[in-house]
């Protein structure tokens, strides 16, 4: 994040005497100052995300007066037309154009946040009764509060035209970084980087924009470059969805799975990979059958067997959706007093609290009954490599009898 710079600033860096703004503008009126250029206004094209950004309905004006590529990331759509009015899709938010309540057709962030937190069931208890005290806003609309670390940075970067009112108090979940304290805004996630602490990059927004698209199964296919000027950067981002589709090169061997002495076999084999129909993704996770169920639209496309939940700390039920994916992670805890640690379980997803699906090596007993895990739904290592290809963040996962 930078501030503007005045001229007077600009000169003293560039070692020019100090002298009082007046003078500055005095001689830049003279023409004895180069002037100072504009931002270019004409459409622009991101090869990173292979999508363009114009100023027809004023997107572009919005994005560059707003510090779009810090705040807002790239355009992942082009610009569609819905009940909002017209709308486009960024890494970290949305643009939307729509009328006021003058009819007055205007620019505003869209309610990324709010709207990714109802698709994943979740609400937010209202922010604990405390006296009003400096450092501290307090918005009655919402019932939450904003406070340091995220209060500057909300006010530097924004604030209600951007970022819009906290719906959330400051909590700490597990990101695609690892365990982090977030605050959820109308439009916006921000996240606090506790080993950046007092720098420029201590808070960021998270990627909300991307994940909700893919929950609205919003075209996000690559356009040709129609010969805009180059923005951004240059090298393609990795989709964080695996290629369905099988190809003509054969895919490496999977690691084998760990055996265990007399263990029973699965009852049915996992499904084939099918072909990919398009469809908004979802996972079911049936506890009485032990096997989970993947979706698009209404095909399935694979499923696998599992083993859920012991006695005691069982896999909870409802409805949730992946809010965050490690490839790797040593997990440990205590249970009856004793400390257990398990190094490097792979492929996790996080769903509820603690709760995720991941790969096993350490036991083979999937779909025949047997609940094993501390409240997880284990997965054979092929399986959970496919589902964490395939699901990205946000995909809603049912978890049902």
């Amino acid at each position: 994040m930078q501030a503007h710079q005045t001229i007077q600033e600009v000169a003293v860096k560039k070692g020019v005497m100090r002298v009082p703004i007046a003078v500055f503008a005095l001689l830049f009126v003279l023409g004895w100052l180069p002037p100072v250029r504009a931002q270019s206004i004409g459409p622009l094209y991101f090869p990173a995300t292979g999508h363009t950004l114009n100023d027809d309905v004023g997107f572009l004006s919005f994005w560059q007066a707003h510090n779009g590529e810090q705040l807002l990331g790239l355009p992942i759509s082009e610009t569609l037309t819905d009940t909002n009015g017209t709308l486009q899709y960024f890494e970290r938010g949305r643009l939307q154009q729509s009328p006021n309540a003058s009819g007055t057709a205007i620019v505003s962030a869209g309610p990324v946040a709010r709207e990714y937190v109802a698709a994943l069931y979740r609400t937010f208890p209202a922010a604990p009764a405390r006296p009003e005290q400096i450092g501290m806003r307090y918005f009655k609309e919402t019932t939450h509060t904003i406070r340091e670390p995220f209060l500057t940075f909300w006010e530097e970067n924004g604030g209600l035209a951007l970022f819009g009112a906290p719906i959330s108090e400051p909590i700490w979940e597990m990101t695609n970084a690892g365990q982090r304290q977030v605050q959820y805004f109308a439009n916006v996630r921000l996240e606090r980087d506790a080993s950046m602490a007092g720098t420029l990059t201590e808070i960021s927004v998270s990627d909300l924009g991307r994940v909700l698209a893919g929950l609205r199964d919003i075209d996000i296919t690559p356009v040709d470059d129609p010969g805009y000027e180059h923005a951004g950067p240059s090298a393609s981002i990795a989709a964080d969805v695996g290629v369905l589709h099988p190809t003509a090169e054969p895919e490496p061997p999977a690691p084998p799975e760990p055996i265990v002495a007399n263990a029973p076999a699965a009852p049915k084999p996992a499904a084939p990979v099918r072909v990919a129909t398009g469809g908004a993704k979802r996972i079911i996770v049936n506890l009485s059958d032990q096997w989970l169920y993947a979706y698009e639209g209404n095909q399935q496309v694979f499923d696998a067997p599992i083993s859920t939940g012991r006695d005691g700390m069982e896999t909870p039920t409802g409805n949730y959706a992946i809010y965050a994916k490690l490839p790797v992670q040593t997990m440990d805890g205590v249970l009856n007093g004793k400390y257990w640690v398990v190094p490097e379980v792979p492929n996790v997803m996080y769903i509820y609290g603690g709760v995720a699906l991941h790969g096993t090596y350490w036991h083979n007993r999937f779909g025949t009954g047997a609940r094993l895990s501390h409240g997880c739904v284990n997965l054979p290592l092929r399986s959970a490599a496919w589902i964490y290809q395939w699901a990205p963040v946000g995909t809603p996962v049912r978890v049902t009898y």
